[in-house]
């Protein structure tokens, strides 16, 4: 079956990587309660900052890694009919997902930057409207590339030659497509 498949608009992108936010930060918390309970009440540890950031870090790498790798669909991306491959068509593996989803981390840092900035703990910093400004002009020159590419690409897709298309109803992601 040869079916036209057309690149995901920047709002189906969006709202399904809402979707997959709200699952990712419902499994965030799972994991800082098994860090709790690991660390604090069984081994009697203190508290590492950095191993905790590192530890969410490979919970969500995990989380959109297998749905990648099996399927090209997160649950949020299912919802909306969306699907990730490889430029050329194929299915993704595990170093493609893993740079994948370091750049796409990288991206949703500098795009959240500005609204953690509102927060009045990090509102005295003293170069915090610098990195306001950059981070906006960051991420506006991140969604400027989505809306003027062809394929309607973002930073993550660039660097991992991978594309997310709309299939059109009646197609799942397992049939194969052009």
């Amino acid at each position: 079956m040869n079916t036209l498949v057309l690149p995901a608009p920047l709002w189906r992108r969006l709202v399904a990587a809402l979707y997959d936010g709200l699952l990712l930060l419902a499994l965030w918390m799972i994991a800082a309660l098994a860090d709790v309970l690991i660390r604090d009440q069984l081994l009697g540890l203190s508290r590492d900052w950095g191993a905790l950031q590192a530890f969410y870090f490979l919970v969500g790498f995990f989380f959109f890694g297998w749905f990648w790798t099996h399927g090209g669909q997160t649950l949020g991306m299912r919802a909306w009919r969306l699907h990730l491959r490889r430029q050329d068509g194929a299915a993704i593996r595990w170093p493609i997902a893993g740079l994948r989803y370091a750049v796409m981390m990288i991206s949703w840092g500098v795009l959240l930057t500005p609204l953690v900035l509102l927060l009045p703990i990090y509102s005295d910093h003293p170069n915090a409207f610098e990195i306001h400004l950059g981070a906006i002009l960051a991420s506006g020159i991140g969604l400027l590339s989505i809306l003027t590419d062809a394929r309607k690409r973002a930073p993550c897709d660039r660097f991992s030659a991978t594309e997310v298309v709309v299939l059109p109803k009646g197609v799942e992601a397992s049939d194969p497509v052009a």
